[in-house]
């Protein structure tokens, strides 16, 4: 209670430090005829006043280590300095969790990255007449959806799998990814890939995984329960890493 008492009293002395300040510079810039181009005048005004905040906080702290009972002025004056600290903390705090949870392009080194895929599948099921439009990738985060280039001229056969490279370009940083594929007309996979924030661009491939989800597209009803038909594996790449 005492730590909260001090940091109102720190508060409020920081307010009226911080509107007396305001109030001098702006007298003393209307008094001495001062230039107002590109903003110079409250650019004056802010900066008086925060200076005027700052002993306006230390100014509160005294006078409320003051008030305190007999032989408690330094305890008290401690409290209200300690409330001051932890509203500075809070504030810092808050403001670091906000920036690590704007999405943003992904850099190493002021390089971007990609996010590269590949999805396995039977070479049955791939359709063999103009085949290009079968899949539809996106990867989907909070705030974004970018598509995958679907790479179908670099397909691979492997046994009796056809492997089908996508890229993602300019990856973001987001707290989760989703990659959802839409597989012709039939379905709809979900891929929830275990990918940090920040993925390692010299991770090798990741084991291949299966769909979270398969679901019809939107509007339509199987007549029959769906199956998966892809597996998943995907690796981060720096633009001046690639192979």
């Amino acid at each position: 209670m005492r730590i909260l008492l001090g940091l109102f009293w720190a508060l409020v002395g920081g307010a009226v430090g911080f509107a007396l300040g305001v109030g001098a510079a702006s007298a003393y810039a209307s008094f001495t005829n001062m230039s107002g181009r590109e903003g110079a005048r409250g650019f004056f005004a802010v900066a008086i006043g925060l200076v005027g905040a700052i002993i306006g906080i230390a100014t509160a702290i005294v006078i409320y280590g003051r008030s305190a009972p007999s032989g408690q002025s330094a305890a008290y004056s401690a409290s209200g300095l300690a409330g001051i600290v932890g509203l500075i903390a809070v504030i810092v705090l808050s403001v670091w969790a906000y920036m690590q949870l704007i999405e943003k392009p992904l850099e190493y080194g002021g390089a971007r990255a990609d996010l590269e895929m590949e999805f396995r599948t039977q070479t049955a099921n791939v359709p063999t007449a103009n085949p290009e439009g079968w899949l539809a990738v996106e990867v989907q985060t909070a705030k974004s959806r970018p598509v995958g280039d679907v790479g179908w001229e670099s397909r691979r056969i492997d046994g009796a799998y056809t492997i089908i490279p996508v890229v993602q370009s300019q990856l973001v940083r987001a707290t989760s990814r989703v990659i959802v594929v839409r597989v012709g007309e039939q379905q709809v996979e979900s891929f929830a890939p275990p990918m940090k924030r920040t993925p390692n661009p010299k991770a090798a491939w990741s084991e291949w995984s299966p769909p979270r989800n398969v679901d019809p597209p939107y509007g339509v009803t199987p007549s029959a329960p769906l199956k998966s038909v892809l597996e998943l594996r995907y690796r981060v790449r720096a633009w001046g890493d690639k192979e």
